[in-house]
């Protein structure tokens, strides 16, 4: 395998995974997690924030391209208040604060790293 082939499969294997998180968060807003149901079986849905948060704080440690976090933290942050401001729908709006959070701190994480300097 060469050097840098890891790193690109474990990047696209974290965007997946935030993809997934943003869609179980949207999933449950829309009332699809059964709560109800009494069972000790584990549901993924019921854990789309926790699985969006730890994912986005794993793609700006692995990734060290720094525009490219920086906009992907932006366009979370400004996702999440359109879901917030936006009158169409109520699962927007439910999943719109998650999706500000974690975007918002992924891009203090972001700003805090230093730049790399390429000699």
């Amino acid at each position: 395998m060469y050097k840098g082939t890891f790193k690109i499969l474990m990047e696209s294997v974290i965007i997946i995974a935030m993809i997934f998180g943003w869609i179980a968060m949207l999933s449950a807003g829309f009332g699809n997690v059964d709560e109800g149901s009494g069972s000790s079986r584990t549901v993924p849905l019921r854990y789309g924030f926790q699985i969006l948060l730890i994912a986005t704080v794993a793609f700006v440690f692995l990734s060290r391209r720094r525009t490219l976090n920086e906009r992907l933290s932006l366009g979370m942050i400004i996702f999440g208040m359109f879901s917030l401001c936006q009158p169409f729908t109520i699962a927007l709006y439910r999943c719109g604060f998650q999706t500000l959070l974690a975007g918002t701190i992924g891009f203090i994480i972001v700003s805090h790293m230093k730049a790399e300097v390429k000699a």
